[in-house]
C-alpha cells in the first residue's frame, strides 16, 4: 500500500482531496492535517509516501519547511494543492512533484497522483543545476523540461509544472543539454525528444511539433535534418 498523507487547513478541501484517494485500492490515508508543524510532525512519525500538501497554511510556509526541515529517512512525493498559481516556481525549488491548481477535477488529480507515484519509483539520476534570471538556482532533472523558448540572450524553460528563466543562448544550452536528449527545432524553439508527440508536415520542409502537453512549435527549413531525426527508425 502506498502511505498519503493530507495537509490542508480547510476541511472542504481535505474532504475533497480523501474522497479522490478513496477510488483508489493501492492508497491508504495515513492521517490529516491542519497545521505545518503538524505536518512536519506527521511526515517524521507516518512517514508517508505522498503527501498532498496546501501551499499557504498556519503555524509556517510549507515551501521552507520543505527546505529546511528534517522530514525523516525518506522524503515523500509532495503535491502541492493550492488555490494560487504564484507559487510554481518555489514548490518546484523543493523538487514538488506537482503543483495541482485548486478548484481541479479527478482526471487533473490522476494525473498528479501519477507525477507522485513516477518520483517515488525514479532511479536517482544526473540534475542540472541552473540559475534563474532572478539570481536563485535550481535543481531540476533534465526529464522534467519540455521544451525551451529563446528570447535573444534569455531563456524560458518550460517544465511539467511551470516555467524558468535563464539568461542563456540557445546555442550554449543545447549543447549542455545535447545529451539529455534535446533537439534544435528553429532558432528559438528546442525540444525534449521523448516529449514530441507528433510531426504535422508544413510547408515547404517545416513541420509543426506537437509535444506531449499540447504545445504546438513550429520548427524551421534550417533544422530541418534535425526534425526529421526525431522520429527516424
Amino acid at each position: 500500500m502506498t502511505r498519503v498523507l493530507i495537509v490542508d487547513d480547510e476541511q472542504s478541501a481535505r474532504m475533497r482531496l480523501r474522497l479522490l484517494i478513496q477510488r483508489y485500492d493501492d492508497l491508504e490515508i495515513v492521517g490529516e492535517c491542519e497545521t505545518t508543524e503538524d505536518a512536519r510532525q506527521q511526515i517524521e512519525r507516518l512517514a508517508p509516501d505522498i503527501v498532498f500538501l496546501d501551499i499557504q497554511m498556519p503555524g509556517g510556509s510549507p515551501i521552507e519547511m520543505l527546505r529546511t526541515g528534517n522530514l525523516g529517512r525518506l522524503r515523500p512525493a509532495v503535491v502541492f494543492v493550492t488555490a494560487h498559481s504564484t507559487f510554481g516556481v518555489d514548490a518546484f525549488d523543493v523538487d514538488a512533484a506537482d503543483y495541482l491548481l485548486k478548484p481541479f477535477t479527478a482526471s487533473r488529480f490522476a494525473k498528479a497522483l501519477g507525477k507522485a507515484r513516477e518520483r517515488l519509483t525514479a532511479v536517482p539520476g544526473r540534475r542540472l543545476t541552473l540559475r534563474q534570471t532572478d539570481g536563485r538556482a535550481v535543481s531540476l532533472a533534465p526529464a522534467e523540461i519540455v521544451w525551451i523558448e529563446a528570447s535573444g540572450n534569455n531563456l524560458t524553460l518550460h517544465l511539467r509544472s511551470t516555467t524558468l528563466k535563464l539568461r542563456a543562448t540557445m546555442a550554449t544550452f543545447c549543447n549542455r543539454v545535447r545529451e539529455f536528449g534535446f533537439t534544435r527545432i528553429h532558432r528559438s524553439f528546442a525540444v525534449n525528444n521523448a516529449l514530441v508527440r507528433e510531426l504535422q508536415p508544413w510547408t515547404h520542409g517545416e513541420y509543426v511539433v506537437v509535444m506531449e502537453d499540447g504545445t504546438r512549435l513550429n520548427s524551421s527549413r534550417t533544422f530541418h535534418e534535425n526534425v526529421s531525426a526525431l522520429f527516424a527508425p
